[in-house]
């Protein structure tokens, strides 16, 4: 069995299509340097992540594909979903050899696997542009915390910059420990020290009460007060509620602590 060791980025995984063709050897899996192979492994061929080779498979992929297949292939990788990067593989993989686009045969398995992949990345998207809270620091910046199951938090930044164009906030994985500071119109990474980052994740993403504005946490009462105020005793249905507003969420939702 052979595997590809790659970097876990999406040039990566451009990388490893181009090494395959080069080699005209295709593996049975795609894995990430951090990941041990599997034990049936005969051969593991680390990546180079390249420009130039993820370059020349993008321009052969645009040449056949839509822009609308091009983004179902990024946002299944970005699911993170087991066996997500070897689906996006397969998928590019069967898109060469036919040279054609297959996007509309559903009847392939592995183009419908990307497409379903790509189905639940953009449902949380969905749903995260209204479970996201923010909470107003003592500097004046809205700050909320997410730890959403697929990696989504590049996708959410159009919505929130469009929404609180002339706010400063910052929205951070918890998850994933990297997060976005907006400001005047501008984006740009921003990392927690390992010690702010675990005391955020040990607190759900709430921030210390030294940390936020003056009425912040009379606010959040009022909003907590707001929610049970409007709720109807006789017509709470918890299994609606948690189809309409998944439990994984919860912890991040002032009106759920």
């Amino acid at each position: 069995m052979l595997i590809f060791s790659y970097d876990s980025s999406f040039d990566g995984l451009l990388s490893a299509v181009f090494d395959a063709y080069t080699q005209r050897r295709f593996p049975e899996a795609l894995i990430g340097r951090e990941d041990s192979p599997p034990m049936l492994a005969a051969e593991v061929h680390t990546v180079d992540s390249i420009t130039e080779k993820t370059g020349r498979v993008a321009r052969g992929l645009a040449n056949i594909l839509s822009r609308a297949a091009m983004g179902d292939l990024i946002l299944a990788w970005l699911s993170e979903e087991e066996g997500a990067a070897t689906a996006v593989f397969r998928y590019i993989r069967k898109t060469f050899d036919a040279k054609r686009s297959l996007e509309h045969d559903l009847a392939d398995p592995e183009v419908l696997a990307v497409i379903l992949l790509a189905k639940k990345t953009r449902s949380e998207v969905h749903r995260l542009e209204g479970f996201v809270r923010f909470q107003k620091t003592a500097e004046g910046i809205y700050f909320a915390a997410l730890s959403p199951r697929h990696n989504v938090l590049t996708l959410l930044l159009g919505h929130f910059a469009d929404r609180f164009a002339d706010q400063r906030w910052i929205l951070y994985d918890v998850k994933r420990r990297y997060g976005f500071f907006h400001e005047q119109g501008h984006i740009r990474d921003m990392f927690l020290e390992e010690g702010a980052a675990s005391d955020l994740a040990r607190n759900r993403g709430r921030l210390e009460d030294s940390l936020l504005a003056e009425n912040e946490q009379l606010l959040q009462d009022l909003w907590q007060g707001y929610f049970k105020a409007t709720a109807i005793a006789e017509r709470i249905n918890p299994r609606l509620q948690q189809r309409c507003m998944p439990r994984r969420y919860w912890e991040y939702l002032t009106e759920m602590q």
